[in-house]
């Protein structure tokens, strides 16, 4: 994994320079950044796969073609980085990325904003515009209260576009790619990485947990992440990353 090491004390200006020499980078976090606590909302329980697939099968034949996304939120832990995931239960499978389906007729970036990151602004007080403003995005029932954040809205939220799967038919397999007999494949997952602000106070489902799994873990764990899980180690080894306190 082509990973760029950036720690306090080097200067801005190799930072900036650094920043304009690569395309894709993912500033990163340290874990310990991030607070979380449990609202009284609870996650609907998990459709049985025959109920999920006739949904799916429903859907399809009313609007086309279902496209999906799907958020990566990465952090850090002893040089380590870690993927932010959404727990509920203990078997395999329990484990989720947050996300959700786009509007047949919604463009992909709006979409995934609207989806991922309902953004609200609220402010208490004119200084509150320039450097105390406070942002909640929520992404499926995951909340964030961004704190001691100066940046705005776009910069909190930025999104890079990381891998597609597809759905040929209305069954579990998925594939990164479309097989070559199917021309109408019933449903494209869109994974984004969604880049996290420096500290946040984090809120789940009362019935959830928030765990942080280190890439080594899921790498290639199919049986317990699930294939769009268990291979993000592969398509997240393309992007350079910015290690920061």
């Amino acid at each position: 994994m082509t990973t760029t090491m950036f720690y306090p004390g080097e200067s801005q200006l190799s930072c900036k320079r650094e920043h304009q020499s690569v395309s894709s980078v993912i500033r990163l976090y340290p874990l310990k950044n991030y607070c979380v606590r449990n609202n009284d909302y609870e996650d609907p329980p998990r459709l049985s796969e025959y109920k999920q697939f006739l949904k799916l099968r429903e859907e399809y034949e009313s609007n086309g073609m279902i496209r999906t996304v799907k958020a990566v939120l990465l952090c850090y832990q002893h040089s380590i980085i870690h993927v932010l995931l959404l727990k509920n239960g203990n078997g395999p499978m329990s484990s989720k990325l947050p996300g959700g389906r786009l509007k047949s007729d919604e463009d992909e970036t709006a979409g995934m904003k609207r989806v991922m990151t309902q953004v609200q602004l609220n402010l208490f007080a004119t200084q509150a515009l320039v450097r105390r403003s406070k942002y909640s995005i929520q992404l499926t029932y995951l909340v964030f209260q961004i704190m001691e954040s100066e940046n705005d809205v776009d910069s909190i939220c930025k999104i890079q576009h990381v891998a597609n799967w597809w759905r040929p038919n209305f069954e579990a397999p998925i594939y990164p790619y479309i097989p070559s007999h199917i021309t109408k494949p019933k449903e494209v997952i869109k994974i984004f990485s969604v880049e996290l602000p420096k500290r946040a106070m984090i809120t789940i489902a009362k019935n959830n947990t928030l765990v942080a799994a280190p890439l080594f873990e899921i790498y290639r764990n199919v049986g317990q992440y699930g294939p769009i899980i268990a291979y993000l180690p592969h398509v997240l080894g393309r992007f350079n990353y910015f290690y920061n306190l």
